[in-house]
């Protein structure tokens, strides 16, 4: 009930932040953004994000080939637009969509939980990684064509990047090094390794662990293989950036797309359904920033949300056909049980009998 109560107010946050967007703008940019969405340039968009779609599944492959599993792609592909749409729709829930990939991966494709677990987690490092690089190189590009409007919101950002990128600095500093983090943070706590480890759970953070810091390895093919999906991935949502703005102005520009697409990275950043709202106020920011209009900004906003939405829709999809598939091994697992114990009963009665 929580959960739900926080979605609601994010969603309505949004909304409030939507309509005010779309009243300086005008509902011309919904007729705008419903003609491009529906014509051979939204259909070009959509294809690029599909294709990152892609990508990012095979990243998700490479990830549990290096721990010796041997997954079909397509296999792959339902749990991981489940995942993505839990996250993507309910920001608000932490780590909600990683929680169910690592489920559905341990139920329906019989991964050991300590696999499932730690493949999602390297999932997100290598992506979280991208992620703020190219956020930092948006936000020092778009300081070439404006700047924010106060000085405080400049410096929140700063700030924000520079802990998320010490986070990052120390986690590859530690994971490099093969140091543990989970020691590290126990020794803050003055808690000992044998007094975790002894516990079930704590056997379970450390093996964990373990897979994890062996994947970030720099003399091992796959983990330069996941950084180059991972570079593929952001490169890809870069050339949708790019190409959605030639369709809405007419002008190659490459810093500029580098500068939108860090400012959309910062929306959605934010607790937001979708994004819903900010998206659109961020994007109108900058293109009129780099004067291609607030109303186009705006339009750019709703159909690069529309574009994910089509994703978000296969995730609904294959979370109905993950659902009956998990109520049909349920049932299954059921009457198995129930058929295994008629059967013992019937030998402990015949034996009685005896």
């Amino acid at each position: 009930m929580k959960k739900i109560s926080k979605f609601l107010i994010a969603l309505f946050f949004g909304l409030i932040i939507f309509y005010l967007v779309l009243r300086r703008s005008g509902p011309e940019t919904l007729t705008e953004t419903f003609f491009l969405f529906f014509s051979l340039e939204g259909l070009a968009i959509v294809s690029l994000t599909v294709l990152t779609m892609l990508v990012s599944i095979w990243r998700w492959r490479v990830i549990l080939n290096c721990q010796g599993e041997e997954v079909d792609i397509f296999s792959l592909a339902g749990i991981w637009s489940v995942g993505f749409s839990v996250d993507y729709l309910t920001p608000v829930s932490l780590f909600g969509g990683e929680a169910l990939r690592v489920y559905l991966t341990g139920k329906i494709l019989d991964i050991d939980w300590e696999k499932s677990f730690s493949s999602v987690i390297i999932d997100k490092i290598l992506d979280g990684t991208f992620h703020i690089i190219f956020i930092v190189v948006g936000i020092i590009a778009f300081l070439h064509f404006g700047e924010f409007p106060e000085i405080w919101i400049f410096r929140f950002i700063v700030l924000f990047l520079v802990l998320t990128v010490s986070g990052l600095g120390f986690f590859y500093f530690r994971a490099i090094g093969k140091k543990s983090i989970v020691l590290f943070v126990l020794s803050l706590f003055g808690l000992k390794k044998t007094r975790i480890k002894s516990t079930k759970n704590g056997e379970f953070i450390f093996n964990t662990e373990a897979n994890v810091l062996r994947f970030f390895s720099p003399g091992k093919s796959f983990f330069w293989k996941g950084a180059a999906l991972s570079f593929l991935r952001h490169g890809l949502i870069y050339v949708r950036a790019f190409l959605l703005i030639f369709f809405l102005v007419g002008n190659f520009n490459f810093l500029g797309s580098l500068a939108v697409q860090g400012l959309a990275y910062l929306a959605m950043l934010l607790p937001l359904p979708a994004g819903l709202g900010g998206l659109e106020a961020i994007s109108a920011f900058g293109f009129r920033s780099l004067e291609f209009g607030f109303e186009k900004g705006t339009v750019f906003g709703i159909t690069w949300r529309s574009a994910d939405l089509v994703i978000c829709l296969f995730g609904l999809i294959m979370a109905i056909k993950l659902g009956l598939k998990l109520f049909q091994l349920k049932t299954f697992g059921l009457l198995d049980t129930i058929i295994k114990s008629s059967f013992i009963n019937n030998i402990n009665d015949k034996k009685n009998e005896a």
